[in-house]
This record gives C-alpha cells, sequence and structure tokens, in this order.
C-alpha cells in the first residue's frame, strides 16, 4: 500500500511538471529538436528509474554484448513478448539510441501518458483499422530511415498464460518495418515482469526480473522459405528457456 501511495503522490509531481515541460520544450523546440528529445529521454528513464526503486524491483540482464553489437547502426527494431507494463518500465532502460515503442490506442488516450511517449517518438496503432495500421507503417519506417529504432510487441497484446515460456501467436503484418527498411531486429524476452504489478494489481511487489537480449538478425539474412513471424516466435521462447549468467542492471 505504501508503494503504491508513493507512486501516486508522484505521477502528481510528474502532471505538475509535464505543464510546466510543455510550456518550456514548445519554446526550446522552435530553435532545436534534438534538444527537446534528449531532455524528453531522459526525463522518461528518471520516471522509470524511480518505479523501479519504489516498487523494490531488481533487474538482470544476459546479452548486453548483443545490443552493444549494433552501436554502429544507425538504427534497428526491437521485438519482445509481452507480460506486463514492466516490459516497458525495465525494458526502455537498455537502449541508448533514441527508441520509439509502438503502442495500441488507448494508451495515447491518457493525456500526460500520450505528452510523454510522443515526445520519445512512440507512435499508436488501432488494431482494428487497417488503414491506422498502414498510417503507423508508413511513420515507423520513417523513423527507422531517420535513425530512430522502433520496439514493438508482436503479440499484439498482454499474455496472461501462466506459463512463462508461452507465448501468444505474433503478428506477420508487424514484421513489414525491418523487411521495407533492411534493419536488424533485436529479440527482447522478459520474464516475471508480472509479478511487479499485473498479478495483485493495483499494487505493486517486490521481485526478480529477467531480461535476455539475443543476436540480431535481419530478414533478407533469412531462408526465403522462412515465416519470419514464426523464426522471431522461437527465438523469444528459445531466449526465455535460457539459463544465463545474469547482470544486474
Amino acid at each position: 500500500m505504501i508503494k503504491l501511495i508513493i507512486i501516486l503522490i508522484f505521477a502528481v509531481f510528474v502532471s505538475i511538471y509535464t505543464m510546466f515541460d510543455f510550456i518550456v520544450c514548445s519554446l526550446i523546440a522552435l530553435f532545436n529538436q534534438k534538444i527537446v528529445r534528449r531532455h524528453s529521454v531522459r526525463v522518461v528513464k528518471f520516471i522509470f528509474r524511480f518505479v523501479i526503486l519504489v516498487s523494490g524491483v531488481k533487474v538482470y540482464v544476459a546479452g548486453l554484448e548483443h545490443l552493444k553489437s549494433l552501436d554502429n547502426e544507425k538504427s534497428y527494431f526491437a521485438i519482445s513478448n509481452h507480460r506486463g507494463f514492466f516490459d516497458i518500465i525495465t525494458g526502455y532502460l537498455l537502449f541508448d539510441k533514441d527508441t520509439g515503442i509502438i503502442a495500441k490506442d488507448s494508451l495515447g488516450k491518457i493525456p500526460i501518458l500520450r505528452y510523454w511517449m510522443k515526445r520519445i517518438n512512440c507512435l499508436f496503432l488501432n488494431r482494428h483499422d487497417l488503414r491506422d495500421g498502414m498510417r503507423m507503417v508508413l511513420d515507423a519506417i520513417k523513423n527507422i530511415n531517420n535513425g530512430i529504432s522502433m520496439w514493438v510487441f508482436p503479440e499484439g497484446t498482454r499474455c496472461q498464460s501462466k506459463n512463462p515460456l508461452e507465448l501468444l501467436e505474433f503478428k506477420q503484418g508487424t514484421f513489414k518495418i525491418p523487411e521495407k527498411t533492411d534493419s536488424y531486429i533485436l529479440p527482447i524476452a522478459f520474464r516475471n515482469t508480472e509479478k511487479a504489478y499485473e498479478d495483485q494489481k493495483p499494487f505493486l511487489k517486490s521481485t526478480d526480473i529477467y531480461i535476455n537480449i539475443g543476436a540480431p538478425y535481419k530478414i533478407s539474412e533469412l531462408n526465403s522459405n522462412d515465416n519470419v513471424a514464426v523464426y522471431s516466435q522461437e527465438i523469444i521462447k528459445k531466449l526465455l528457456a535460457e539459463e544465463n549468467k545474469w547482470q544486474r542492471m
């Protein structure tokens, strides 16, 4: 209960700060968009670190060398399984490059959340509107070509199975973006994120979260007979099942 109260008080502070930020950054953006983007990323990461600290979550990572191998790439396309809100809260802290998240459009209806998500180049998808889906794909392609990496959950929604190795079917349309840009796909697997919030919401629980990053690959490098959605899903499953030497994040 105390953790929840602290987070709610912090949310009020963030809301007040956001109004000030909107005024100042709107003026700065007229002269330099990059400064605003870098500032916004720092603020979002600060918020996420605060939530992790208050919740008592400990994050362990394996495969950071695969992420480092993309340092010389202009941008890439990250994919993950989806278990809970802490996928985003913990996972976003991994990225050094500008990285936007492809999220469901319902999140874009929350004013404060939408403001910060837009600031860090997130895109919103209406899964029931094919035209909107095409617009989102084109925007994501534009971002990647402009040096902004994109991160998506190909399952399309949170998997609520009690089996941590189970995944929902990956959506084939998701992979149009790395196919059209010939960008590397970076697979990332999350375990235990649902135990921090979803399993006892609205309360937070201290837990250990494990993130396993796999080797990047390109669609153009795969066998022409491979279904990239199925191939990518199998990689995430293998990452979930691996035992590793974890590093505390």
